[in-house]
């Protein structure tokens, strides 16, 4: 009995069933050669996931993109921009007040610390340190100063939202018994006490009562 031929239609209907497929996975249902395979997607457009180490393919009109142009299902992760490289990029390039690491790792749901490093050595991304923190931003100079003031009044805000006079007295006792500690660690410190404060709302305490690291 001769094989049976898939069609691009065929293929089509596997992705739309099921949404996401590897290679094995393509290759296997169909009955069809690699090239066989690449060759009907790339008529019909495709996107390879931008974790698991692009084992992941899904067709163009699959995706659902949020307001950053991401899409994930069962957390294999896509998006329109493409490559992670290209998406760390546009995302820092499209956020109103520039991207923190952590910001950035969140969002995406991977690892990007090296990478930032290596854009912005290459010179497609800029950064500058805010309150002790790396902040990615534009290259452009006009939209890169928009985007710090925008993170500054955004950072202003959070500061005039201090928490309860409990919270605050039981971060400045730690504080006094360490004055080493950065938020984080005051905020894990606090917490085993049962007192739940944010780094962020630290962050203002120290700020509202201009707690430097040199005053202190």
């Amino acid at each position: 009995m001769r094989p049976k031929k898939f069609t691009e239609k065929d293929i089509v209907a596997l992705f739309y069933k099921h949404k996401i497929l590897t290679k094995k996975q393509l290759t296997q249902s169909c009955g069809c050669s690699d090239m066989t395979a690449w060759r009907i997607l790339s008529k019909h457009g495709y996107l390879t996931s931008y974790n698991f180490n692009a084992k992941y393919y899904t067709l163009s009109d699959i995706p659902v993109f949020d307001k950053n142009g991401l899409w994930s299902y069962r957390k294999v992760c896509f998006s329109k921009y493409g490559s992670l490289t290209n998406t760390v990029v546009a995302v820092v390039f499209n956020s109103r007040c520039g991207l923190e690491k952590n910001e950035l790792q969140q969002l995406l749901g991977v690892n990007v610390i090296a990478m930032l490093s290596k854009l912005y050595q290459q010179g497609k991304l800029y950064r500058e340190k805010v309150d002790g923190i790396f902040v990615y931003l534009q290259t452009n100079a006009d939209e890169r100063h928009r985007q710090l003031g925008n993170r500054a009044a955004l950072t202003k805000d959070k500061h005039r939202q201090l928490p309860e006079p409990e919270r605050i007295i039981a971060v400045l006792v730690e504080l006094i018994q360490r004055v080493e500690l950065q938020p984080q660690q005051l905020a894990r410190r606090v917490c085993r006490k049962g007192i739940k404060v944010t780094p962020t709302e630290i962050r203002a305490i120290l700020q509202h009562y201009q707690l430097t690291k040199k005053n202190r």
